[in-house]
């Protein structure tokens, strides 16, 4: 593989999993509650 394919690859890579993890955090810190969640009567 080419060094631009390898850097590109890492990107992608760096992009998807930061992604996933910036996700995960933001989701623990603001759980979704369901709109007809009685225990917020």
């Amino acid at each position: 593989m080419s060094t631009a394919a390898v850097l590109m690859m890492i990107v992608a890579i760096v992009l998807v999993w930061g992604g996933l993890i910036a996700s995960a955090i933001h989701l623990r810190r603001h759980p979704e509650t369901p709109e007809d969640d009685p225990s917020e009567q």
